[in-house]
């Protein structure tokens, strides 16, 4: 039973360590962007979209992407524009959808599960890893099916749960969603966009376009190494509180196993007699009274590491929705 406990236990806490790992891993590289740029007031926002599985939704007006362009050091930019949908009422499930263009695209594209798109026909839709697919591969908004052309690998971040279409399709959508009484996007403009991803000439640069970029009134500028360093922060604090409990667990076992070894030893006083009467040595009853704990304890071991990932993956569901911190299956 000890063996049970502290193998399913150290398997569980492993297995949801790597978990958050890989999703802290994912999300800094499918961030794809040096900075973002979204507007004034909403750069936690932004952030709760890359760290966890918030929805949420705010506009500028594109222009805002040509003075963008006019900075020096600026490699590449592309808009992206949100539309959050509050229920399933809608849609086949509830998710964000998001404009991309896919011209411009460097943060989304080249995450594509089956195939790279170099271009996204009309009426065509890449989703996250946790869509829900109808048969003929299409997904239906606001009663219209869209066709999907690509499915994006998971990254344990609120983008498995995202439908990107292309900038054109986000403006019918607009005016379907205000034609259906989503009164959260009746103020949206059909040009309007949400965040424009940048990618600069060179990191060593990157400083000198922010100073640059502060320049422009109405903006917050995100910047990868504050979205790094928040969830290198939160893993950090996970990994010492597990870290502990595996080490109190083992420690306690490792009593518990000594204890049960002595009240066995006790217990089996009598046939432990019998068997020096006989003329089995010393050694040899220790070899075998070690074999049979050896034994039990791998049995109970096997046992509790089985269970683990069953239970892992029963619960992976509500692991993932309980954690702070992106997260993707090991």
């Amino acid at each position: 039973m000890v063996g049970l406990i502290l193998s399913y236990a150290m398997v569980m806490i492993s297995l949801i360590a790597v978990g958050m790992k890989n999703g802290n891993n994912n999300v800094i590289e499918r961030m794809g962007a040096d900075l973002i740029v979204v507007p004034k007031g909403h750069g936690e926002e932004l952030e709760g979209i890359l760290l966890t599985t918030q929805k949420s939704y705010f506009y500028m007006d594109d222009a805002i992407i040509d003075e963008i362009k006019e900075i020096d050091g600026i490699d590449e930019v592309s808009p992206q524009t949100f539309l959050m949908t509050l229920d399933a009422s809608c849609c086949d499930q509830a998710v964000q959808i998001i404009g991309i263009d896919i011209e411009s695209d460097f943060t989304v594209t080249p995450w594509i599960e089956k195939k790279y798109m170099e271009s996204l026909k009309y009426g065509e839709i890449i989703v996250g890893s946790e869509i829900g697919i109808r048969k003929d591969n299409t997904f239906q908004m606001f009663g219209k099916s869209y066709h999907v052309a690509a499915v994006l690998a998971e990254s344990g971040s609120s983008m498995d749960g995202t439908v990107f279409v292309s900038r054109e399709v986000i403006r019918d959508l607009i005016q379907d969603a205000q034609l259906a009484g989503q009164g959260m996007v009746t103020e949206i403009g059909t040009t309007d966009i949400s965040a424009a991803m940048i990618k600069v000439d060179d990191e060593e640069s990157i400083q000198s376009v922010i100073a640059k970029l502060s320049g422009i009134s109405g903006i917050d500028i995100v910047t990868t190494d504050l979205v790094t360093s928040r969830l290198s922060g939160g893993l950090r604090k996970a990994y010492v509180i597990y870290a502990i409990v595996i080490l109190l667990l083992f420690l306690i076992s490792i009593l518990l196993l000594f204890i049960i070894h002595y009240i066995t030893i006790n217990e089996k006083k009598s046939e432990v007699e019998i068997l020096r009467i006989i003329g089995v040595s010393r050694k040899e009853v220790k070899c075998f009274l070690t074999k049979e704990v050896f034994f039990t304890s791998f049995l109970g071991a096997v046992s509790g590491t089985s269970f683990g990932f069953l239970s892992f993956h029963l619960l992976f569901e509500f692991i993932n929705r309980t954690t702070e911190i992106p997260f993707a299956i090991p």
